[in-house]
């Protein structure tokens, strides 16, 4: 029986922020990379390795999308275009494989003191996301859909899939903390599965990333003492 072809669609800023979640507990054995961020020295992800880690029964990945907004700080966005490149090492990833949303600023009311501050939103990450699902579908470029995120913002796309087609194979990958009970409900246990710190351990890039001749070194905010 000859595979499916699939995709993969990765919401970047939902993996990051799961990554980054302060209530991570590393695994035994391992210390926390600091206090803020236990899981802060595990950013540097390969992607590639680690949806194929899945081992999902009959499916070849051939592609994978990235959907995230660039960063609004200097710094982060700096280390965010590094990674950027880092992934492009990957044969599943090319620069057509980027879609960027924004991060929409906005002053924010403290119920308590009344006081206000700017606030910034993600805007079109998702709906990029959700274009692209239901594009490569209708267009046959894959026969199965792997989610990389959590978001329940995806359950219109997923639902519409499954009543056009009840029989498409769709896969869900979790980052820490961001579990949507809604699309594991009408996905199920054998197609749901989720990020753990290990699973990160054994899937990162080498520090130093060739890619077209030029390097692409893991930030040095990533690396530990």
């Amino acid at each position: 029986m000859t595979n499916k072809k699939a995709i993969a669609y990765v919401d970047g800023n939902n993996l990051y922020h799961g990554i980054i979640d302060h209530r991570n507990i590393p695994a035994r054995g391992y210390t926390p990379f600091s206090e803020e961020r236990p899981w802060g020295d595990l950013l540097w992800l390969n992607l590639e390795s680690l949806i194929k880690s899945y081992n999902i029964p009959n499916v070849d990945l051939v592609k994978i999308k990235m959907f995230q907004a660039p960063s609004y700080k200097p710094e982060s966005l700096t280390r965010q275009q590094i990674y950027h490149n880092a992934l492009l090492s990957l044969d599943t990833m090319d620069n057509s494989c980027f879609f960027f949303g924004e991060f929409k600023a906005h002053n924010v009311q403290c119920h308590t003191c009344g006081t206000e501050h700017v606030d910034h939103i993600e805007k079109k990450t998702d709906v990029a996301m959700s274009t692209e699902i239901l594009s490569d579908f209708f267009l046959r470029n894959c026969d199965a859909t792997i989610i990389v995120g959590g978001d329940s913002d995806q359950m219109p796309v997923i639902e519409k899939l499954k009543s056009v087609d009840p029989k498409r194979e769709i896969f869900a990958i979790f980052p820490p903390f961001r579990k949507s009970l809604d699309i594991y409900r009408i996905l199920g246990d054998d197609h749901c599965w989720k990020i753990d710190y290990r699973r990160l351990l054994k899937n990162q890039f080498s520090t130093i990333v060739i890619v077209n001749g030029f390097n692409a070194e893991k930030p040095k905010e990533y690396q530990r003492a």
